[in-house]
Formats: C-alpha cells, structure tokens, sequence
C-alpha cells in the first residue's frame, strides 16, 4: 500500500508529510480508491490535502483499527435478559421463515425444458443484505462527531469486502439527506457531504427506523440486515419505542429482512437501555477508546 501511495504522490507533483502518507494509506485500503479514475484520485487526494477534518478522521480511526476489529468481531455484547433467554429460538424461526422463502424463489426460477430442469442454483446462494449506518448528528453528538465518523470509514472495507450496499443516514429529529454506498464502492461526492455533514437539535429515533424500514422495503432482499445505530444513548422520544406500533414494526424488520441492529453509544451514562430494548449488542464507545 505504501508503494501505491508514493505512486500517487509522484503521479499528482504532491509533497505531504510521512505521518499524513501514514494516514493517505489507510484511507487507500479502507476505500478502495485504486478503482477510482485518475482525476477522482486526483480529487481525493486534494480533498483530503485541504481537509483538516479528513485527516483527523483518518488519525483517529487508525488508532481506532485494532479496536474496530474486536468491536465487529470479539467484543462480548450488552443483551437484554429477554434476548439471552430467547435468542435461540428467534434465529431458528427467523431462519425458517428465510429458507422458505429462498425455497419457493428458487423454485419459481426453476424452468423445464424437454427432461430438463433448469435450476438456478446461483440465487439460492446465501446472501448478506445491506448494511445501514444510523448517525446521530444533533448538538449532543457534535463533541463525538469526528469519533463516529472515524469509526465509520472502516465499515466501507467491511462493506466492500462482503460486496454489501452501505447506507449512511443522518439523523437528529427527522432525516435531510442519506448516502448509499453501491457495493461498498465510494462515491466522491456522497463522501465528501458526508464527511462536512452537521446537524443540531436533539435526536429522535422512531422517525430514522422508520426511514431504515422505508430503504430495506426498496432494497427487496430477503437476507441479512446489519443496522448501526451511532446515538448519544437517550433519544428524546424514546417512551415510544415502548409502544405497540414501534414493536410491531421492529419485529417485522427483524423477521422480513432479517435486521440485527447493533447500538454504539458515547455516553455510557446517558444511555437507556430499556429503549433500545430491540438491539442485539451495544457498545459503549467511550469505554472502547480509553
């Protein structure tokens, strides 16, 4: 990666710093930005040339790497004693309810010609639906903005790896603007608002669910769901995830589209676990960091 870094340096005439290079390779792998052209390589780079608040992302999730990894995939969750009891039984039905729908897809695609079937094995392949990154940007959140977002940017490896769309949605007490990721392939332009992207006031999250509910129902893909909730940890309309209707809907994206959600929240002492009832692991970041 360093070679294809000093290649880009010479290729654009740019001198930067052996700490930034540090910082420019990171950002190189977790972004596949070799499968970018040569002139959105050359705008990459100059953005990131410009932006203080790049390069302090790219610092502070390089730091953050080896943390990353055991949070995505060692760290032991905060369950519910409800989801702990019952966990098992949910997946086995959840499970069912996926293998028969791939069932009557594939049966449905399965043509005869002569004595001859058809069958197209290739889509009864397991597959692995999108990732959906919740961000809270409100005034709470501004402190920890950069934090989140640094935690982010590795996601788009994951995302890239497992060949997965992945969704960024902003959010504090209605959602503006979201970013969606083909692939895990980077759009400059999406990058670049998400990164400038500041919001204030306070966070609700009934409306953000319900627009996650909104983008899994256009996806259409029968598979599993990865939702990322990056909050403060106290929603101000929290009391009504307690509700019927909210329950209803959560239980409806875990079962049709089969939504883990994950929560990784900043402040441990603000957080509620009682409403966010419906998350299978929460992360305390503030704890993870020091």
């Amino acid at each position: 990666m360093k070679d294809s870094v000093e290649s880009l340096m010479k290729k654009f005439g740019l001198e930067i710093s052996i700490e930034q290079r540090k910082y420019l390779g990171f950002l190189y792998e977790n972004l596949h930005l070799e499968e970018l052209s040569d002139k959105e390589q050359h705008f990459f780079i100059d953005y990131f040339y410009k932006s203080e608040t790049l390069r302090n992302m790219a610092a502070f999730a390089l730091e953050l790497a080896d943390v990353m990894h055991e949070i995505r995939e060692n760290v032991p969750t905060i369950e519910q004693a409800e989801q702990l009891a019952n966990g098992k039984e949910q997946r086995l039905y959840y499970e069912q309810k996926w293998q028969e729908a791939r069932r009557q897809k594939l049966k449905q695609q399965t043509t005869k010609s002569g004595n001859i079937l058809y069958v197209p094995f290739v889509d009864y392949k397991e597959e692995q639906g999108p990732m959906v990154i919740c961000l809270e940007q409100t005034s709470g959140m501004a402190k920890y903005s950069e934090l989140c977002k640094s935690m982010i940017l590795s996601l788009f490896m994951d995302a890239h790896q497992e060949q997965r769309d992945l969704y960024i949605v902003p959010y504090d007490c209605q959602i503006h603007v979201h970013y969606r990721f083909e692939n895990g392939h980077l759009n400059l332009s999406d990058f670049k608002d998400f990164i400038e992207y500041k919001a204030k006031g306070e966070a609700a999250i009934l409306p953000v669910l319900q627009f996650v509910k909104g983008l899994l129902q256009e996806n259409q893909q029968c598979a599993e769901t990865d939702v990322i909730i990056f909050t403060e940890g106290n929603p101000v309309d929290g009391q009504y995830l307690l509700g019927k209707r909210a329950k209803t809907m959560i239980e409806e994206m875990k079962q049709r589209y089969h939504a883990e959600f994950s929560v990784i929240a900043m402040n441990e002492q603000r957080f509620n676990e009682h409403h966010f009832w419906f998350a299978n692991k929460a992360i305390f970041a503030d704890n993870a960091i020091q």
